[in-house]
């Protein structure tokens, strides 16, 4: 006898002649909440009809996030994708000690296709019968001027406690060296002037040609 599906769950087989054990089986949940389903045996004569019902547990309340994300040194946007069955999901920053990246938390993130704000329920609570995706973006982020990796690790919490990291990393900056003045006249008696320097790295002075040029007067 072939087997037979309704629902979330296959019966094999799905019908029978006389005594007959049947197997019930259920798709993989990972809804946050039991769900049920009910199923009338009927005989063919007789109009003998008989029902069961059949529960399946919920899954445990969970939320995964992308483990790292990066970000061109130039700055722009990331997007930072995630699963989760919880009815709230709140994100938080700690940018890194010694690099640290800056970031702001968006007002608000997509959940299952919604805005959502930060920290608040869910709209319609998705993850009651099963995972749904959600989406967080960084935008507006700054170029890196600095000659190291800026880092910043993003938190979500579900409403269970239940945590899921993303490392953000961004690329090194270009080294870079200007001053303000090309030319410097010094008078007789050496009297100080000064040349700001604006750079991103150590720096050093070293003379440029292999002499020095003495003016002659006449």
């Amino acid at each position: 006898m072939a087997e037979l599906k309704i629902g979330f769950v296959t019966f094999n087989p799905g019908s029978g002649d006389g005594d007959q054990a049947v197997t019930v089986t259920g798709e993989k949940y990972e809804g946050r909440v039991q769900r049920t389903l009910q199923v009338e045996f009927s005989s063919e004569s007789g109009n003998v009809k008989k029902s069961t019902t059949i529960n399946q547990s919920p899954a445990a309340e969970f939320v995964k996030i992308d483990s790292t994300a990066s970000v061109g040194k130039e700055g722009g946007t990331v997007t930072i994708n995630g699963t989760s069955n919880s009815t709230k999901l709140t994100f938080s920053l700690t940018p890194d000690e010694t690099h640290p990246l800056t970031l702001e938390i968006p007002a608000s993130y997509q959940a299952a296709g919604k805005a959502t704000n930060n920290g608040a329920t869910i709209a319609d609570d998705p993850g009651a019968i099963g995972p749904f995706a959600f989406s967080i973006v960084f935008s507006d982020i700054a170029e890196n001027t600095d000659l190291n990796d800026l880092v910043n690790t993003l938190k979500v919490t579900a409403a269970g406690g239940q945590t899921a990291n993303t490392v953000i990393t961004q690329t090194a900056g270009d080294p870079f060296l200007e001053i303000d003045k090309d030319v410097i006249n010094l008078d007789a008696n050496g009297t100080p002037q000064t040349i700001n320097v604006n750079s991103n790295t150590k720096w050093t002075i070293s003379q440029a040609v292999s002499r020095l040029v003495r003016k002659v007067m006449k």
